[in-house]
């Protein structure tokens, strides 16, 4: 998963007080918002306010601003839940913002927007002190190697890598324990699973975090962050022997396929796409399996990962795949894909009659070989 900011790329957050106060917005409802902006250096053209669909997921551009002498606004009605926005240059680059009601102030440079200072609120309050805190952790750290060397030199490479791991750990064990102090006393903000599924998810173990998940305030249940936490650690759980999603996909044949459909019957989701080399090379062995087992008590549903319906739509010819067939274009960001845990492709899961998962990821020979034994144990 990408992220749009990593630690080589933080910039320093000085918190700086804008140069000249903002005047009052005209606050229509409860839900308004008015985003008052400078922008620091040479900069000509629009700005534009980005909604981002789940962490890390679809862009879109939902307003637009004139650069007027540095400054821009952009006012509205603010989403019912507490999301990261994005304002974008007109190169690309991104500032994040949680869009929330109330006036917000947001100062950056022309040549940076990242390193955007957003004021007014106070979830974008707690990202800046975490980005404050970490800015200044790598300070630290970077002051101590000069001192280290100015005192002892450099040392063999096995040293300096020795010392520069030690350092890092103790910058992320500081970082992470942070983080954890804030999702607990900022447990009922919109900041607390941001900060989750941008950071953590890969430094806890699953205890930990389901254990960490616990702490959050039950007014951040129906948050899409809080959804999508619980999905990830729905998909960290994973694993041979659970009651396998139920899930519902549009066919290539416009119909939908539905996996309760296939209740009592061995089905094998064959997660491929066109542009997958691996999946194409593995192909000829799911043809040969549902050639020698079709009819068998047992059921192929083919899932694309494509985004282009001609692609994917030839690959299944020339493949000859001939049996059911979906596809939503969401790649790895389709429903299905989610719930299954993809991350790679060519991916299997075999689901047995009563509705669990009997096997992951099995090719070769070794698919063939499995699913004709189980359907001569089940005669």
């Amino acid at each position: 998963m990408k992220k749009w900011l990593t630690f080589s790329v933080i910039v320093w957050m000085t918190g700086a007080a804008f140069g000249q106060q903002v005047e009052d917005a005209v606050v229509s409802n409860d839900r308004a918002y008015e985003i008052n902006g400078r922008i620091n250096g040479a900069y000509e053209g629009k700005v534009y306010l980005v909604r981002e669909e789940r962490m890390h997921g679809p862009q879109t551009r939902i307003d637009s601003a004139e650069v007027v002498d540095g400054r821009f606004r952009f006012a509205g009605e603010a989403p019912e839940h507490s999301v990261i926005h994005f304002i974008q240059s007109k190169d690309g680059q991104l500032a994040p913002i949680f869009l929330e009601k109330g006036q917000l102030q947001v100062d950056m440079r022309a040549n940076y927007f990242l390193g955007a200072v957003t004021k007014g609120s106070i979830n974008n309050g707690l990202w800046n002190l975490h980005q404050m805190q970490v800015r200044h952790w790598i300070d630290s750290m970077l002051v101590a190697s000069d001192i280290h060397y100015k005192r002892f030199g450099r040392g063999s490479a096995e040293v300096e890598d020795s010392l520069f791991r030690h350092r890092t750990n103790e910058q992320n064990f500081k970082k992470l324990n942070m983080e954890k102090y804030m999702v607990k006393f900022y447990n009922d903000q919109a900041f607390a699973p941001f900060i989750m599924l941008f950071e953590m998810t890969q430094e806890l173990s699953l205890d930990e975090l389901k254990a960490l998940r616990g702490q959050l305030n039950a007014c951040l249940n129906e948050h899409p962050y809080t959804k999508e936490l619980d999905e990830l650690i729905a998909n960290k759980e994973f694993k041979v022997g659970i009651e396998a999603p139920a899930f519902h996909i549009r066919g290539i044949d416009g119909k939908e396929i539905e996996l309760k459909d296939y209740a009592g019957k061995y089905v094998l989701l064959d997660f491929w796409a066109s542009w997958c080399g691996p999946c194409r090379r593995e192909m000829p062995n799911v043809v040969k399996l549902y050639k020698e087992c079709k009819g068998k008590n047992f059921e192929i549903i083919g899932i694309s990962l494509d985004q282009k319906e001609a692609d994917w739509k030839k690959a299944v010819k020339d493949l000859g795949m001939t049996w059911p067939q979906a596809c939503d274009f969401l790649v790895w960001q389709g429903p299905v894909a989610r719930k299954y845990n993809l991350s790679a492709v060519p991916y299997t899961i075999l689901i047995n009659p009563e509705g669990k998962v009997e096997a992951i990821n099995l090719r070769g020979q070794q698919l063939i070989d499995t699913v004709k034994s189980l359907l001569k144990k089940k005669k």
